[in-house]
């Protein structure tokens, strides 16, 4: 892969990842009823929406490789002024992604289930109280949360200081931020916008940065001796 392909797959991932990713987090909140609802209400909907719920898990899972490949691009040119913040926010979203494939199976799959084998009501809810303080769950969770969240804004930080977003990008990033630690189907349709916007932003720094690449060779050719 040459590098101008390179950052062209990036790109892609980094404004699809994000947005399938969001897009996931919408149709679960057009499934879940409002409000706190318990087990037994949130497997109820489940099963009266599957192909929404199973549509929210797979978006959520396919965006996760997607990021991947976006944040790396961004590595590309992470020298100079913000380039220490750049790196950290593409390891924190990193990891974030990577535990949101655990995070989406943990949390779709057993709804799911609960529903296909007619769970009953007491059991849903010890195994709802039980999952919360389960060890490997509660890695998941932090590191989904943490990388995902604090992860892009010290991203979009670090590429404002490189100068290679504008301000505006930072902020769509905070909104995204605050719409996913938000309720409700607006908060989601806001967090689809807002994630367009930011990485859609920080997507187009790889295309326009990429070098000439005939630029190099002209250079070596005019220092020839004549």
């Amino acid at each position: 892969m040459t590098p101008h392909s390179f950052r062209r797959t990036a790109a892609l991932g980094l404004t699809g990842g994000p947005l399938l990713f969001t897009l996931g987090d919408l149709l679960r909140r057009l499934v879940e009823p409002s409000g706190n609802p318990s087990a037994t209400q949130l497997t109820q909907a489940v099963g009266d929406h599957p192909v929404t719920w199973l549509s929210a898990g797979l978006l959520s899972v396919l965006a996760a490789p997607l990021i991947l490949v976006g944040v790396a691009g961004l590595l590309v040119d992470a020298v100079g002024r913000g380039a220490r913040t750049t790196v950290a926010g593409v390891a924190l979203v990193a990891v974030g992604a990577c535990a949101s494939v655990g995070h989406a199976a943990a949390f779709y799959a057993p709804y799911a289930l609960y529903d296909r084998a007619g769970t009953p009501h007491t059991a849903l809810r010890a195994l709802d109280d039980t999952s919360g303080s389960y060890p490997l769950l509660v890695c998941l969770i932090t590191a989904f949360v943490v990388g995902m969240m604090l992860g892009s804004i010290v991203l979009f930080v670090g590429l404002r200081r490189a100068r290679r977003v504008p301000l505006w990008a930072v902020i769509s990033a905070v909104v995204f931020v605050a719409a996913g630690s938000s309720g409700g189907v607006v908060a989601g349709v806001v967090g689809v916008l807002a994630a367009g916007v930011a990485f859609g932003a920080a997507a187009g720094s790889l295309t326009r940065s990429a070098p000439p690449a005939a630029a190099v060779p002209e250079r070596r050719e005019a220092n020839l001796p004549v």
